[in-house]
């Protein structure tokens, strides 16, 4: 059986429905709020784009969200409605904002509408499959601009007419992780983002939580309530703490970050090129100094610096037999290939920037040249479309691919900064750098003893990599074994290295000494790889091709081919060292033999057998530098502090609240325990005993008297305490310490028995619980709105207060004098 809703009850809740929907207040606070919230988590896609046009979608897209919103809210529209409009917004706008490439000016095109509709499904993919940024590449701002326009139209529309505003936030939080999955694998500046949003979600929902419940009591009283005890003042304390806790979570996060990169979506999918389908560039190195391609023009290349090079390709993975290009294995050490739209990150790359022209002749193949660290790269050929869509880059190498291929005809052109380099007398100084390269594989005996036998005089690793790149030009001679050349056997694999370290003379090319000195580089402790590429003269003495200068056209042929070592250094990173011999005359074979001061087995005596296990500590020595290897406990130890520091963080977080909630309490109680006069002590623990009486869930009514108030209340105690409390206020003789002593042992009594039989959970419930707080505040704020009524009426409680009087134990209350009637004798 159901009782139907009094006229006065229907009234009421039809005019906070028309409120809620219609208040200009709300309609103006919900939309700022939201686009605050909006614009706030729009700033975890920046590192994606990077570019205005994702400023000129996202504003696109809040307007017109908002717009729709805002109809749907005036007009009450069905939500199936606003959805429609939604979508016919997003058909209208989406392609000038989000494919601007595609658009007749503000108007769509059909394709243009067909990459906007497929880009909703496929440009997810597309965008973790492809390096960042990517400005207006393509369709790839349409994630970005969906994801906003819907958010932006929930946001608002739920800030607007639902009955809890604060829910609002969530599609700007949702909006916030989608960008993050879809972002960049480091932090940057996701940390702060992350605390700001949510702090100021917290806030608003603070703010917009007190505002309700001002208006429920105004409606209820039929009367206006202070806006600044009710609202203002609540959320400024909750603003407070929240903006205390954002501190020690940003705090956290900045001092104890996360030792690895983090894992979002592009890191997990499987980039579509794998270079370990492809042939090792270098292992085709002596094809182009064949007499038939040695004279032939690979490449023309304008806006070349002097001494320029061009990279075909860096290969840091050794597997004993050839050094290839790693990457799609999944190894964070050779990095990864992925597209580029627009231009690659390069901030952070000390060097001068150069644009360069290049044109390809004879040279063909997937790996396209390049030069320095690229940033931005254009086809301007006759394919380019196709070979802009087929372009790789692995941003960790430097290295450039296109699937397919490149051949003759094929025209690019490429921004590009050439970092700077060392001299040799500071590459002496040069310490080990931090860069993580694949492990090399089957590395030869000979590249330690040769080691050993050329950096003997060297102390710091510097000197002993400058002394070890000067005995492979001193004692090396170059011969392709073409021609005219002395023999030399092509081929870089472990037995190939050997001969070269270890025969009577040092006989190689390029392929050879490049090898050999990122092995023996990698020995002293610096992480290496080798750089395929295209030099004047080939890095060996020839005739450097005609227009070298800078700012002029480069024509590079087969035998300006080269291969170099990069190393990496603390002081300035991936530095490119020369390792090859000059050109020069061989000596003939009876001149081999006087030549056994080159040999390490002649120069390195051989040790004693008692040494012999010191001879084997030649890595470690070379590492003498390197701090001692910490104990097993410490590391542990080290290893878990972040985890233990930011789960105390977070704990500290979650109970900040809590303790705050309790620590008023405490606050309060000590000022009642502590007033001036021994009657107010004795109101003080009347009012402690009631506020427990409240936190553990019992109704008391602000109008009851203390009998009134212990009415089927829990446990032992409370008729007795109300008993003593009415004597002492209402009774003709003063109160004294002994009274006001004996009230709050009696107190502190009941509030004990209100504990049995609970179990642990209720009784932390009931320390942080509000509810004592919240009526004291809600009987301040009522009190101006109900005092003439009250006093009308005559009717004060029990304690000689109004119900809305603040309470003050620093003086005499109201009802407090002597020769009061005593409601405990009965007296009228």
């Amino acid at each position: 059986m159901s009782v139907a809703a009094s006229p006065d009850t229907r009234a009421r809740k039809t005019v906070r429905r028309d409120a809620r929907r219609l208040a200009p207040s709300r309609l103006v606070g919900g939309t700022l709020a939201t686009w605050l919230l909006l614009a706030v988590a729009s700033v975890a896609w920046w590192p994606v784009y990077r570019d205005d046009s994702m400023i000129v979608a996202a504003v696109t897209a809040v307007v017109f969200g908002t717009l729709v919103a805002l109809v749907g809210t005036v007009f009450r529209l069905p939500t199936a409605v606003v959805a429609v409009a939604t979508v016919a917004v997003f058909a209208l706008a989406g392609v000038p904002a989000a494919v601007p490439g595609q658009a007749n000016g503000v108007l769509p095109t059909g394709q243009g509408l067909v990459d906007l509709f497929a880009g909703v499904a496929l440009g997810w993919k597309r965008l973790v499959t492809i390096s960042l940024p990517v400005g207006s590449y393509e369709a790839l701002l349409v994630p970005f601009f969906v994801t906003l326009l819907v958010a932006t139209v929930t946001a608002v529309s739920v800030a607007t007419r639902a009955s809890r505003q604060e829910l609002a936030s969530i599609p700007a939080l949702v909006l916030f992780a989608a960008g993050v999955v879809v972002g960049p694998s480091r932090l940057d500046t996701s940390i702060v983002t992350a605390v700001v949003l949510t702090g100021i979600a917290l806030v608003w929902a603070l703010t917009v939580r007190h505002a309700r419940r001002a208006v429920a009591v105004a409606t209820t009283i039929g009367a206006r309530v202070p806006l600044v005890r009710s609202v203002l003042r609540p959320a400024l304390v909750g603003t407070g703490t929240i903006v205390a806790a954002a501190v020690v979570a940003t705090g956290l996060g900045l001092v104890a970050p996360p030792s690895a990169g983090r894992t979002v979506a592009r890191t997990d999918v499987v980039k579509p090129f794998d270079p370990r389908d492809y042939v090792s560039p270098l292992s085709g190195f002596r094809a182009y100094e064949e007499q038939t391609e040695a004279q032939t023009a690979q490449l023309r290349v304008t806006g070349l610096p002097a001494n320029g090079f061009v990279r075909i390709a860096t290969l840091d993975t050794y597997d004993g037999v050839v050094y290839r290009v790693g990457g799609a294995d999944g190894s964070t050490a050779s990095g990864t290939f992925e597209r580029v739209p627009t231009s690659v990150d390069v901030r952070g790359v000390q060097g001068s920037t150069v644009r360069v022209g290049v044109t390809v002749d004879g040279y063909s193949g997937v790996w396209l040249p390049t030069v320095g660290d690229l940033e931005r790269l254009e086809f301007t050929g006759s394919g380019a479309e196709k070979e802009r869509g087929a372009f790789f880059y692995n941003g960790s190498t430097g290295t450039g691919a296109v699937v397919g291929g490149i051949g003759d005809g094929t025209r690019y052109d490429l921004t590009a900064v050439v970092p700077d380099q060392p001299t040799d007398d500071q590459l002496a100084s040069a310490r080990p750098g931090t860069a993580s390269v694949p492990t090399p594989r089957s590395v030869p005996d000979a590249v330690r003893d040769t080691v050993d036998a050329s950096t003997a005089d060297a102390e710091t690793d510097g000197a002993k990599l400058v002394a070890m790149v000067q005995d492979l030009k001193r004692n090396g001679y170059v011969s392709h074994g073409v021609g005219d050349d002395r023999a030399s056997r092509s081929g870089h694999g472990a037995d190939r290295i050997q001969e070269l370290l270890t025969s009577p003379l040092m006989i190689g090319d390029q392929e050879q000494y490049a090898a050999a000195a990122a092995l023996m580089a990698n020995q002293i402790g610096f992480p290496a790889r080798v750089v395929m590429g295209f030099s004047a003269g080939g890095d060996a003495g020839g005739n450097a091709a005609a227009g070298t200068t800078s700012g002029g056209t480069t024509t590079f042929r087969g035998s300006d081919v080269t291969a170099r070592v990069e190393v990496d250094t603390a002081q300035w990173g991936w530095v490119m060292i020369d390792p090859n011999p000059t050109v020069r005359d061989i000596p003939d074979e009876q001149q081999q033999t006087p030549q056994p001061v080159t040999r390490p087995e002649t120069v390195v005596p051989p040790p004693p057998a008692e040494q012999q296990d010191q001879s084997q500590q030649a890595p470690p020595q070379s590492d003498r530098n390197t701090p001692p290897v910490q104990p097993l406990w410490l590391q542990i130890l080290l290893a878990a502090l972040p985890w233990v520091l930011a789960t105390l963080g977070f704990v500290a977080l979650v109970l900040l609240p809590f303790g705050v909630i309790v620590l008023l309490k405490r606050i309060r109680r000590r000022r009642r325990r502590r007033a001036p006069t021994p009657r107010a002590r004795i109101v003080g623990a009347w009012d402690e005993y009631r506020d427990a009486l409240v936190d553990r869930g019992h109704d008391v009514e602000r109008s009851a008297t203390r009998r009134e108030a212990v009415v089927g209340a829990p446990g032992d105690g409370g008729t007795g305490l109300a008993a003593l409390a009415d004597r002492s206020v209402f009774g003709p003789n003063d109160a004294d310490v002994t009274a006001a002593d004996r009230m709050w042992s009696a107190a502190d009594d009941a509030i004990a028995s209100l504990r049995a039989g609970r179990t642990r959970k209720e009784r932390i419930r009931a320390a942080v619980s509000l509810r004592s707080l919240r009526i004291a505040d809600a009987s301040r704020s009522a009190g101006a709105s109900v005092a003439s009524v009250v006093g009308r009426r005559g009717s004060r409680s029990a304690d000689g207060q109004g119900p809305g009087e603040p309470r003050d134990y620093d003086g005499l209350q109201a009802g407090e004098r002597r020769g009061r009637p005593s409601e405990d004798r009965g007296n009228p």
